[in-house]
């Protein structure tokens, strides 16, 4: 034994091995394209080494450089409106029949955000293309001649072959148990069949499956080709760009082992997403090199998406025609179950009905300890033991077991002939249930190869190698039941919501809810004085610290008075709120309400924040002494009308609320020999209570202070989005909104998506149009009051529209993809121009602006 295999440890290598492949990171793409990934700036971060092919210069130059450099303004425009829409629709956009003017190459062009960088994707074509547009047209006729679910699916899977070219194309499931089967196939004549053959879940890792929901489709052009490597490298996987939405991004050593195991040299999947699940895949195979146009592949993903639709359709009719029998069913149960008897005996009575819903070969049933059955069964003991097993199990969920050997350790199937059951949990304390059993059935399954992969050293290190072999291996088992169907665990949900309503009309039922509302009212009363104990013990504080030394008894009473007021004011918000989260902002303008009619002014600047309960009255302390400070010896003391408390907060990137005190236009500011116990409040209590952070500067022209409050006093939850979306409005509340507005866009998406935001922001009506003719058309229906222009549409141009509004004195900005390279007239200089992609902050602003000269404030 040399040393090399003294000093080899056993490997641990599992099906997780491949679940954990950064597939996604992988650094490289395939070689038929160009990959470009920009920062904000639009500057080049990484690209792909072949990029000198089509722009004319090698990566190190590339790299660091504006994308503007190599590509024309034109085509520069296509590429920020082409952004826009990705972000709206979170899919690729694509850019069809481009030129680079540097390299002479004709290019389509991919474009998408990955979260980082913006992504642009260029593939050559070479070819006089002549694009089939009425194939998609081909395909979806065959929805109107097909019958049921599989017959449509069959006839697509033969039209997708016969229009791709592809040597085979089928149509691969997932099952419950995350394996897939081969429903339809269409192939070339002197190619195998693998219809109706079974591949293991761990074929398709789970960071594969969550890529085909996000990209409908995936084309591997040839396994034989080298990869493409992006630069710069780096070194690690998790600092790789991510390729997650790439149309180039390259394959995993893995994948391209195991079709080459299978002698595929190129392949292409189309995603079935049916209600927002990966469903199944078209898997198309080819025995040669083979990338299908882009144009093409951007139809085929269109038809992925409207065939999805026909599909959820048709199978959504085939479950409603099952659903409908059972609905019968249960209205027959509910009319015919007494109340009057046991609950036990009640539930006996309909085991036919139960039969009828659901297929089985026995039923039992299990109330407060007590068992009947009806069929095949378990004895007593064994009966105990399943349900102790299911106890470990939720409660509130139907639990479908096809092999009671695999779910209970040592049950012998052959032994008590049950093999399956499909048990519903009808009560939660105790735990009852209503049973199903299924005797054992002898299952031949027919799978691609052996599924169970053994661990080898493959060419890519030591794991789980790929199969060598996809011939037909069959797999016998008699301890399990016939699977329960997809349409029976549905009808296994709604029996479990009708039986809880059965039970309702039993007395136990009504005592546990009486029970139920009496600990609820124990709590309600035990939290009422906790809560009360701590506003009193506050209270007393408050009072033995406030100073009464050099005060008079009158303004003794007038401190303690407004302090108390303060603590009033946030428990009446708290109260208010049912003691969930307060507005920050509605607690500062409670406070401020005894400052409004003074000379002074007061600004309060920032989106809505919410704060969870346990903060309100600790920072309606800090600012009540702030702003009687500020009263008595700051900004709000000037009586000329030139002080100004601004108060500005925001959410920093940690989720911390930081927030800041300015005041201004008050007497000079002299620190004080002595700290008064107000101060220490304002000091002491956000440290103390809050485990944030105060610091107070006195600075000669006013107190500066900065607070800072931690993440997990905030809330975050839907509620705050949606004011925090509201808030986007508020700049241009208060000044007069107008009532109507014009889009002028040519992409259909960026303009439903402006119109979106303006109406939201407050305007009453806002039209759109993709044309020239159609915004004359309605500009002479009605003037708008506001007008949001592209520049170009297709090939017109809405300058001399821009002109003639701004002549009538209407408000107008511009949105364009050329962005600083746009040249404008003389006389539109001083229109506001916005580069796309456009963001709410910076077209609210704009707005803002506008409207304010608009209305002379």
């Amino acid at each position: 034994m040399d040393n090399s295999e003294k000093n080899t440890a056993p490997m641990t290598v599992d099906l997780t091995n491949c679940d954990r492949e950064p597939i996604h990171l992988l650094g490289n793409i395939q070689p038929f394209g160009c990959f470009i990934a920009l920062r904000s700036d639009w500057m080049v971060a990484y690209c792909s080494e072949n990029v000198n092919h089509y722009l004319g210069q090698d990566a190190q130059d590339v790299i660091g450089s504006a994308l503007k450099n190599w590509f024309d303004s034109t085509t520069m425009h296509s590429i920020r409106t082409a952004l826009q829409s990705a972000i709206i629709t979170g899919r690729n956009e694509r850019i069809f029949d481009q030129k680079i003017a540097e390299t002479g190459l004709d290019i389509d062009i991919s474009v998408h955000h990955n979260g980082q960088f913006i992504i642009v994707e260029c593939e050559a074509f070479n070819d006089q293309r002549t694009p089939d547009v009425q194939f998609v047209r081909s395909l979806l006729t065959q929805f109107y001649c097909a019958n049921d679910s599989q017959a449509l699916i069959e006839m697509v899977t033969q039209q997708l072959q016969l229009i791709t070219g592809y040597d085979r194309v089928m149509v691969y499931r997932f099952l419950p148990d995350g394996a897939g089967e081969v429903i339809a196939e269409s192939k070339q004549y002197d190619v195998s069949s693998y219809l109706g053959l079974r591949y293991p879940a761990s074929d398709i890792p789970k960071q594969a499956r969550k890529l085909y929901v996000k990209n409908l489709l995936r084309v591997i052009g040839d396994v034989d080709a080298t990869v493409v490597p992006i630069l710069p490298p780096n070194r690690h996987a998790e600092e790789q760009v991510d390729l997650s939405f790439s149309t180039l991004r390259a394959v995993s050593p893995i994948h391209i082992e195991y079709l080459k195991n299978m002698g595929v040299n190129a392949s292409m999947s189309i995603s079935i997403i049916v209600n927002g699940k990966l469903w199944g895949l078209f898997a198309c195979h080819h025995y040669s090199a083979k990338v299908p146009s882009y144009f093409q592949r951007t139809e085929l993903e269109l038809f992925a998406e409207v065939f999805a639709l026909e599909l959820s359709s048709r199978l959504m009719q085939e479950r409603e025609i099952e659903s409908t029998r059972a609905r019968q069913l249960h209205n027959n149960m509910i009319s015919t179950m007494s109340s009057s008897g046991g609950l036990l005996d009640s539930i006996v009575e309909q085991f036919g009905v139960f039969n009828d819903l659901i297929n089985s070969d026995g039923i039992a049933v299990i109330v407060d300890g007590k068992a009947k059955s009806r069929g095949l069964g378990l004895e007593k003991d064994m009966l105990k033991q399943l349900c102790r097993r299911l106890n470990t199990l939720s409660a509130s969920e139907v639990s479908y077991i096809h092999s009671l050997a695999e779910f209970m350790p040592g049950y012998e199937t052959d032994l008590h002939q049950v093999a399956g059951v499909l048990a519903i949990p009808i009560s939660k304390t105790p735990r009852d249930y209503l049973l199903f059993f299924r005797q054992g059935e002898t299952q031949t399954v027919n799978w691609a190869g052996n599924p169970q992969k053994a661990v080898t050293l493959g060419p890519n290190g030591g794991r789980l190698t790929p199969r060598s072999s996809f011939a037909v291996w069959q797999q016998t088992h008699s301890d399990s039941c016939r699977h329960w169907s997809e349409q029976e665990q549905h009808d296994a949900e709604s029996l479990r919501v009708t039986l809880l309503e059965v039970m309702i009309r039993f007395a136990q039922e009504r005592e546990s809810i009486r029970l139920q509302a009496a600990r609820k009212h124990e709590i309600l009363i035990s939290e009422l004085n906790h809560r009360v104990r701590n506003i009193l013990n506050l209270v007393n504080a408050v009072v033995a610290q406030t100073e009464k030394q050099g005060r008079t008894l009158s303004e003794f009473i007038g401190v303690l008075t407004g302090r108390l007021f303060a603590l009033a004011s946030a428990h009446d918000q708290l109260t208010a709120s049912q003691w969930s989260d307060v507005s920050f902002k509605s607690l500062l303008e409670t406070e401020i309400q005894a400052y409004v009619n003074t000379f002074n002014k007061i600004e309060l600047i920032g989106d809505e924040v919410r704060l969870s309960p346990y903060a309100a009255t600790p920072l309606v302390l800090v600012f009540h002494e702030m702003f009687t400070n500020a009263a008595k010896y700051g900004a709000l003391s000037d009586n000329l009308g030139h002080g100004l408390v601004r108060l500005t907060w925001s959410v920093s990137q940690r989720g911390e609320l930081l927030i800041t005190w300015e005041e201004t236009g008050g007497p000079p500011v002299v620190p004080p020999q002595r700290e008064s116990f107000g101060m220490t409040l304002i000091r002491t209590v956000m440290p103390h209570e809050l485990d944030g952070d105060v610091d107070i500067q006195f600075a000669p022209d006013g107190i500066k202070g900065t607070f800072r409050l931690p993440r997990r006093h905030l809330s975050f939850d839907d509620l705050a989005k949606s004011e925090q979306n509201e808030t986007l409005s508020a700049p241009l509340k208060s000044h007069q909104l107008p009532d109507n507005a014009l889009v002028v866009e040519d992409s259909l998406i960026i303009a439903l998506d402006l119109q979106k935001r303006l109406t939201r922001m407050g305007i009453a009506h806002v039209d759109i149009a993709g044309s020239i003719e159609q915004a004359k058309s309605k500009i002479s229906q009605c003037l708008p009051s506001l007008a949001l222009f592209d520049v170009h549409l297709g090939n017109e141009t809405t300058l001399a529209l821009i002109k003639e509004l701004k002549m009538k004195k209407v408000p107008v900005v511009i949105i364009s993809g050329y962005g600083e390279d746009l040249v404008l007239p003389s006389e539109l200089q001083d229109v506001p121009l916005l580069t796309k992609p456009v963001g709410d902050t910076s077209l609210t602003a704009t707005l803002a602006s506008i409207l304010m000269k608009q209305t002379g404030l």
